[in-house]
């Protein structure tokens, strides 16, 4: 890690990807289905448009960090995989050599390059790295998602207030009137409320023309502009008062943005503290195995490393595997009855697409294990790729026994409300200690080649169940600020 705090290309790379991310991040998707119905009505929007400014700059910094820690990520490990790939596949002296190669070329250029999209467009999906990253932080943080859902809903409202189309009218041109511009002085910005209204100036001078149908888009339309002047003015909270001004009362909800930052920072410092609490707990896991001296819990000069080591191999498979769950499963409604059967079978690919991204973590893993190490080769690389496939495959049911849990409390309902109950608490710690334990046992009998090892089972069952833990939580901070909706799927 030194080498990179006193490398300019480094220090370079960064610069320009966040420049770039900066950038991005104020990008709207114009694919996103919550902007699809709006698209037209409002054009050349960001998403400064749909956050106060403390909000937009408060989760772009979340979003740079994110960006740098995945950069320094994969400075630290590519090096290591690329040599650890030769060693497996090609003559030793060959890894020697891209080795003194990958030293001598401002690789971490070619990183910043690759993830802006800059190199390899041939790679499907490769360049799309970012605008993925983009679309999860505006889904988590509710870009164009609360605006949208909530200048519908109180579109919804007043329009069944309204008695007929002539109230209807009469209301449309109260809001294009200056009388109104000045009521909502304290709460919208009117710049761009007025230039909204200069832009529809000849729709709103042949009103008494419009047809229903037309009315009713132009009445929308109107609600979702001055949605958008009122957080451009004071965020999200001056939705709540717009909705007043307007006659219509919103039901409570939860912010996801403060989810969001929970969230965040319980697992940083939850992850951060298991990598100290690891060696320190040494002792008491040396009394718990008897006799026998510790084999595999992280003691001596190097427990923090090997520590952090298994915390990385353990908890980020868990961690990984929710955040494709909830990127890959839409909003629904309370699934009466659900079985954990039946769930499976809903979600059968999603599932297995989260085996398959944990597999392929533990193979880059293996792989930059024996780039950093360098361990004598004893085997061909087809032995050493498919002799790892079993326990791989093992490790990654792990996960998805997590997810099945997830997917079973998301469908029973559980995360509509605060707070989440003891029955799922035990329920997640039996499955990730149990599924654990049947991963360590399997390790130790026919990998290892060790009967037993009581600190083995203890150290991979505890990391597991503390990484369901974090996606138990996880799951009901993010649900039910972000993807529950009632039952009748009422935009809100």
């Amino acid at each position: 890690m030194q080498e990179f705090v006193t490398s300019p290309q480094f220090w370079l790379g960064a610069a320009l990807l966040m420049c770039f991310q900066i950038g991005k991040y104020g990008e709207l998707n114009d694919q996103d289905e919550d902007l699809k119905p709006w698209y037209g009505a409002v054009p050349n929007l960001r998403v400064r448009d749909f956050l106060g400014f403390q909000k937009y700059v408060a989760t772009l910094l979340l979003f740079l960090a994110v960006t740098f820690a995945g950069y320094v990520m994969a400075c630290l490990i590519s090096p290591s995989i690329i040599t650890g790939w030769l060693r497996v596949t090609t003559a030793s002296t060959a890894a020697a050599e891209m080795k003194a190669y990958i030293d001598s070329v401002p690789y971490p250029l070619f990183i910043a390059a690759a993830f802006m999209g800059l190199t390899n467009q041939s790679i499907p999906g490769f360049a799309k790295i970012a605008n993925l990253q983009r679309d999860i932080f505006h889904e988590l943080v509710g870009v164009p998602r609360i605006v949208a859902n909530t200048a519908t809903e109180i579109s919804l409202q007043l329009w069944a207030n309204l008695p007929g189309d002539r109230d209807r009218l009469r209301e449309i041109e109260r809001w294009a009137s200056p009388d109104w511009e000045n009521s909502i002085r304290d709460t919208a910005d009117l710049s761009f409320y007025d230039s909204e209204l200069k832009r529809r100036s000849n729709s709103l001078t042949n009103l008494g023309t419009k047809s229903p149908s037309e009315t009713l888009a132009m009445f929308r339309e109107m609600i979702y502009v001055m949605a958008i002047a009122a957080v451009r003015k004071n965020g999200g909270a001056a939705l709540r008062t717009l909705a007043s001004r307007l006659g219509v009362e919103l039901p409570p909800k939860p912010n996801p943005f403060k989810g969001l930052i929970l969230v965040g920072l319980t697992s940083v410092v939850v992850l951060s503290m298991l990598c100290f609490a690891v060696p320190i707990l040494a002792p008491v896991v040396d009394a718990l195995n008897g006799p026998e001296p510790l084999k595999f819990w992280p003691d001596g000069n190097e427990a923090l490393r090997t520590a952090s080591i298994y915390v990385i191999a353990q908890c980020f498979p868990v961690l990984l595997a929710t955040i494709v769950l909830f990127t890959s499963l839409r909003p629904a409604a309370t699934v009466t009855g659900a079985t954990v059967s039946s769930l499976v079978e809903k979600h059968a690919g999603k599932l297995l697409l989260i085996m398959v991204l944990v597999v392929a973590f533990d193979y880059a893993q293996l792989i930059s294990d024996y780039g950093i190490y360098n361990p004598a080769l004893t085997s061909s690389p087809g032995a050493i790729l498919g002799g790892w496939l079993p326990y791989n495959i093992v490790h990654s049911i792990i996960a998805a026994a997590i997810c099945v849990v997830l997917l079973h409390y998301v469908a029973h309902g559980q995360a509509k409300t605060p707070g989440v109950s003891t029955a799922y608490i035990l329920a997640m710690i039996a499955v990730a200690l149990s599924t654990a334990s049947f991963y360590a046992v399997i390790r130790l009998r026919f990998d290892l080649r060790v009967p037993l090892a009581i600190d083995y089972i203890l150290i991979i069952g505890l990391l597991n169940v503390v990484a369901a833990m974090i996606a138990l939580f996880v799951s009901q901070s993010l649900y039910y600020g972000r993807l529950v909706k009632r039952v009748d799927q009422t935009p809100g």
